[in-house]
């Protein structure tokens, strides 16, 4: 059972060390630098290792797997013990060293190392900024969500460009990446706008209050930790970079003998026939006309909306206007295949009109006329709220 499970939960200290920190970790080589860090006992590798492959593996299978390694470790004269205290060789330290090729030089804490691994994960750079940067949850959860977009990791984003960055994403995945955004820093769309667009990269898309937690949120959602804390989202990293997904899902699946039986289906009787005169309505599900999601570029969507502008526009000649939340309704009937939200829609109108595709307009609010309509149709943009699209006749 020990050797089963230090097999598959674990990456040979040999190949690590020439692979480099990029490769999954697993008990050999966690146990290894743990003691070259001046040393260590049973139980504080216990302490300090177990929790990082936790769940995968329980305490006593970790208690297992250890004492294999160790051995193993002893055998290959990576480590000596003595009185109960492990201590790592000249040649183990090397090995150690390589394991943390990335490294400026060998930590000397636990916690150091624990730096090092998730900075190696995330490729990011091991400078002082970098390191004094994520020593807080907004930190590390900003470098976390940069490397998981594709975003450069050489340093840690405010959280205020990293939000204007995160909305940019949600704009170009509503549009199929046809967008050609000039949303960028000094040009981007206010703080609300753009964490109500960056709030639909959640599975579940939820408007945030501050760019703050609108950052930690997603990255813990992407890390996969519940807590929104520095620890528990440092932990959660950790344990992705021990045992890849595939190997982990061969440590928690069970022996292909010791599997239950499916439960036999009962035979389904075919339903009877209905008669031609059926006059009753179908039931079963019709096919979608839009089964596939396309979204439009700029010059596409732009005439779309002045398309479905005029017909509920209002005004005299060279001054009619509809409001946005009425064109919202015509887009979303007539163009389902768009996949569009209302937050994303109102994004690209945004874009449209600075772009200067299409002309927006804002209301005189002393009229008070239909105030719902209004209310529903505002963009905040640049410090002009935009009720209205123009219609040129």
């Amino acid at each position: 059972m020990s050797a089963a499970i230090e097999q598959t939960a674990m990456g040979k200290t040999e190949r690590g060390a020439a692979a480099g920190p990029s490769n999954h970790l697993g008990v050999r080589d966690l146990l290894l630098l743990r003691i070259a860090i001046g040393g260590a006992t049973r139980a504080d590798l216990q302490r300090d290792v177990a929790p990082l492959l936790t769940p995968r593996i329980s305490g006593t299978e970790f208690r297992q797997a250890a004492e294999l390694a160790l051995s193993t470790l002893a055998g290959s004269q990576l480590i000596t013990e003595a009185k109960g205290r492990l201590t790592a060789s000249a040649k183990g330290l090397r090995a150690a060293e390589g394991l943390l090729t990335s490294s400026r030089s060998f930590p000397e804490t636990w916690a150091d190392v624990k730096t090092a691994l998730v900075l190696a994960a995330l490729g990011a750079n091991d400078s002082p900024a970098v390191r004094k940067a994520i020593q807080r949850a907004e930190g590390l959860a900003a470098l976390v969500l940069q490397h998981h977009f594709g975003k450069s990791t050489s340093r840690v984003l405010s959280p205020a460009d990293l939000r204007a960055e995160l909305a940019i994403v949600a704009l170009e995945r509503a549009f199929g990446n046809k967008i050609k955004t000039g949303l960028g820093k000094g040009a981007g769309l206010p703080a609300k706008p753009g964490r109500l667009l960056a709030g639909q990269l959640f599975k579940h898309p939820r408007e945030i209050a501050s760019d703050g937690k609108l950052i930690v949120g997603l990255a813990c959602e992407i890390a996969g930790c519940r807590e929104p804390s520095l620890p528990a989202l440092e932990l959660a990293l950790l344990r992705a970079l021990m045992v890849p997904k595939d190997e982990g899902a061969a440590v928690a699946a069970p022996p292909a003998r010791a599997r239950a039986e499916p439960p036999q289906r009962r035979p389904v009787r075919a339903p009877a026939p209905k008669p031609a005169n059926d006059r009753a309505p179908l039931s079963e599900k019709q096919p979608s006309l839009f089964e596939v999601v396309s979204p439009p570029d700029m010059p596409e969507f732009c005439r779309a909306v002045v398309d479905a502008a005029r017909p509920v526009a209002e005004g005299w000649p060279g001054n009619r206007k509809a409001f946005i939340s009425l064109v919202w309704k015509a887009i979303r009937n007539a163009r389902p295949d768009w996949g569009l939200s209302e937050i994303a829609f109102k994004g690209m109108l945004a874009e449209a009109h600075r772009s200067g595709q299409l002309e927006l307009a804002t209301a005189d609010l002393k009229d008070g006329r239909d105030l719902k309509s209004l209310e529903d149709s505002k963009i905040l943009y640049k410090n002009t709220v935009w009720h209205f699209v123009r219609v040129q006749d």
